[in-house]
């Protein structure tokens, strides 16, 4: 019997399957997105590919990779409770970095410089900041040592689009452009011995009705992305 844990953000919440509080996914969005049971969620069309069970899904709302205390997920209280009493996670996905993106957390201080012109201001964000790469390095690194026997497969960001409306995603925020998010998590992953599904080089948007949490039908595209990448890596 293999189990399955998920590392993530409101994305992949669901009420009832992950910590009280911190879901996006109650009943009143559950009906508004159209999702009928979890067996809806990404997730879990995943874990039934990998004819898998869910041991915990430690996803919060609103978390990011960045910051050293709760909720990010490079914190020791994410890390840890990946498991349970009885059992022990055989794979962990990861899918996180959109809220990163979203409240323009820098990629790195190169990115900084190549922003900003005062050195001061160097200075004090590097003082002040956790930056997207060093948060992902951080977070990958306690993945493989506190559980060494998992499979940790860390997903790329993928785009989106609100349906039924003509809508550009943001390709850039303050903190780096979108792909540059990914390209930490490809260098981290590949670093740390994770595996990567880049789902982020499929041309599919998951269809979302406010920019960032799928659908019914964007569970099912950002679903399908992930096991294909999945069975070409022969994880499945």
């Amino acid at each position: 019997m293999r189990f399955v844990s998920i590392l993530g953000d409101s994305v992949s919440t669901y009420e009832g399957y992950n910590p009280q509080g911190y879901f996006f996914y109650d009943a009143e969005m559950q009906q508004k997105n159209g999702l009928n049971s979890v067996y809806d969620t990404w997730w879990a069309k995943v874990n039934q590919a990998l004819h898998a069970w869910l041991c915990v899904n430690n996803s919060y709302s609103g978390s990011r990779v960045t910051g050293k205390t709760f909720p990010s997920g490079s914190s020791d209280e994410r890390i840890l409770n990946l498991r349970t009493v009885e059992y022990q996670p055989d794979n962990i996905l990861v899918y996180l970095g959109f809220n990163d993106f979203g409240y323009n957390v820098p990629v790195s201080q190169k990115v900084v410089e190549k922003i900003n012109s005062s050195a001061q201001i160097h200075r004090n964000q590097e003082a002040n900041v956790d930056f997207f790469e060093d948060g992902y390095d951080r977070m990958t690194k306690k993945l493989r040592t506190c559980y060494p026997s998992a499979v940790v497969i860390c997903g790329t960001l993928m785009r989106t689009k609100i349906k039924d409306h003509n809508w550009d995603f943001p390709d850039y925020s303050y903190g780096g452009s979108f792909e540059s998010y990914n390209d930490v998590i490809r260098t981290m992953a590949r670093k740390n011995g994770c595996y990567l599904v880049d789902i982020s080089l499929s041309e599919e948007r998951y269809e979302t009705l406010d920019g960032s949490h799928p659908t019914v039908q964007g569970h099912i595209t950002f679903a399908q992305a992930w096991i294909s990448c999945l069975y070409n890596l022969g994880l499945i």
